[in-house]
């Protein structure tokens, strides 16, 4: 969380999102394969025939160089992308453009959900994507992060948090008319979090819920 002044406005409060964007993913698998050609070249002219000790030496060389771009790409390579709070504004910007507008003054649906990440190359199993949509006549704005299990429960308001069924599986009698709706509302905030969600950092999604806690009493949902 940042405070910033726009154009002679009053000082805001920012999150910036989608640390590991495109441009951040592209450069870390051009590292990769470049340093992993480039270190079993480099190796295997100074060690001729070394075989699979040459492979694995290149092989740890490109892992460590990977990391490394990948910090960098997110330390210096911001992606434009933010959710801003002015006055009673939320706004979901990239750079001028405003992908998403909230009047935090009038009331506001809050809606939160999670699954299990599943076939994430970064991501350990059974870890949850955690995601949270403000709604305010047909307007989202949607966030999310990734989170362990014990992680998860230390959210903020994480007992109102639903799961959220991805597979439709056969029709259950049994389901009631509350729940197929909420699924229903989870479904389509989930469309708007494929097409424009904000991807934030654990630690920043914890302070962004804190925020909207602790700033938006009128509709925010209490702790207990």
């Amino acid at each position: 969380m940042t405070s910033f002044k726009r154009k002679g406005d009053m000082p805001g409060i920012e999150f910036q999102v989608d640390q590991e964007h495109s441009g951040v993913r592209i450069v870390g698998c051009l590292t990769f394969l470049i340093s992993a050609v480039a270190g079993y070249l480099i190796i295997n002219t100074f060690v001729p025939n070394g075989g699979l000790l040459t492979i694995g030496a290149a092989l740890a060389i490109a892992v460590a160089l990977t990391y490394a771009a990948d910090y960098l790409g997110k330390t210096y390579w911001p992606s434009n992308r933010a959710i801003q709070f002015l006055d009673d504004m939320i706004l979901l910007v990239k750079g001028e453009q405003i992908q998403g507008e909230i009047d935090a003054g009038q009331n506001v649906n809050l809606l939160q959900w999670h699954f299990e990440a599943k076939r994430h190359p970064r991501v350990p199993k059974g870890w949850y994507v955690v995601a949270n949509a403000l709604e305010q006549d047909g307007e989202y704005i949607v966030s999310y992060s990734i989170a362990s299990p014990s992680d998860f429960e230390a959210l903020p308001l994480s007992r109102l948090s639903q799961k959220y069924q991805r597979k439709k599986g056969k029709k259950d009698d049994s389901r009631d008319l509350r729940e197929a709706g909420g699924q229903r509302r989870i479904a389509q905030a989930e469309f708007h979090r494929g097409e424009l969600g904000a991807e934030m950092s654990l630690e920043d999604y914890h302070a962004y819920l804190d925020y909207l806690a602790d700033t938006y009493t009128s509709w925010m949902p209490k702790e207990k």
